[in-house]
């Protein structure tokens, strides 16, 4: 199976990049924002428990790890570009209609989005283009 073949490194490095997500996410998300949405924190909490369960898997030499692990890298990586996509409409409404006050909250949208690229995009895809590659 994949899982036995991916060296321990191969399957330490996915676990930790699983595990980072899930607590940027759970961090950002729970002690981060100052109020609560539920359709914010189930995805929060939805993404964070996949991310760990996957890490987990991975780390346990599960045989099913590795599909898991593409399935749950691929939902975070759908998930962090809506959420980009969110933030840069949201931030161009508000730049645009309240003015020069607008454009305070722009940028502190534009700023979440931009923390939001490496954890929930770049680190998904490039476990992504390795799992393919294993």
């Amino acid at each position: 199976m994949i899982a036995e073949a991916m060296s321990k490194r191969a399957r330490i490095l996915c676990a930790a990049g699983s595990f980072t997500s899930a607590a940027v996410v759970g961090f950002g998300v729970f002690a981060g924002l100052p109020t609560r949405w539920a359709p914010v924190d189930t995805t929060a909490a939805i993404v964070t428990l996949a991310c760990v369960i996957s890490g987990g898997l991975m780390l346990a030499r599960s045989e099913h790890a590795a599909l898991v692990s593409r399935i749950v890298n691929a939902v975070v990586m759908f998930v962090g570009l809506a959420l980009i996509l969110i933030l840069a409409a949201t931030a161009s409404y508000l730049s645009g209609i309240y003015g020069p006050v607008g454009k305070g909250g722009a940028m502190v949208l534009v700023f979440v989005a931009l923390l939001a690229v490496p954890y929930l995009v770049v680190l998904p895809a490039a476990q992504l283009l390795y799992l393919k590659r294993s």
